[in-house]
């Protein structure tokens, strides 16, 4: 993050109103995107033919249908200078989602645990973001001490970065089950 200076020059975008749209949450989709296909997906983020070349070469995974929260960003403070008591650097993002296709399923956690090759990108109602950094995946498999609930894939995804996710509408026709 840059410093600056009380008093400095800053570039501030227009901020949007008088909408009457709103967007419903939930993490209702999931996809892992492989950093080598980030810039590509990225420049066209709500275009369906970019989405299915990277599905269809298997640079992205997706997660159709999903429930799960994003925290929005926890702020990293830093020192501050002067007057400034504290300076914001960073981020620090979480997401969760339950997977609930979990029977065959392991082989494919195990393979994307840990791993920092992926950016994970997510919808809510119309919205659909991208983390603009790799992120860490972490998947766990509970049992429940309840014999109605069923088994799921409860996965975290987390990262730093300076940016809030880059977003786009999507498209509907994205969020299906895809099997190699």
């Amino acid at each position: 993050m840059p410093y600056y200076p009380s008093g400095c020059e800053e570039n501030i975008a227009a901020h949007v109103c008088g909408s009457c749209d709103v967007e419903l949450s939930r993490v209702r989709g999931v996809a892992l995107v492989n950093q080598s296909y980030y810039p590509t997906l990225v420049a066209n983020l709500g275009d369906q033919a970019t989405w299915d070349a990277g599905i269809n070469s298997g640079e992205i995974y997706v997660y159709p249908e999903t429930q799960g929260d994003y925290d929005g960003g926890t702020p990293n403070m830093g020192q501050g200078y002067g007057d400034t008591e504290e300076n914001l650097n960073s981020y620090t993002f979480n997401l969760t989602f339950k997977d609930p296709n979990y029977i065959n399923n392991r082989n494919h956690y195990n393979s994307v645990k840990g791993s920092r090759n992926f950016h994970v990108a997510f919808r809510s109602e119309t919205v659909l973001a991208i983390s603009d950094v790799p992120c860490t995946i972490v998947p766990q498999n509970p049992i429940q001490n309840d014999l109605k609930l069923e088994r799921t894939w409860d996965v975290a995804a987390k990262w730093t970065s300076d940016n809030f996710p880059e977003e786009a509408t999507y498209s509907t026709g994205l969020w299906t089950c895809y099997v190699p």
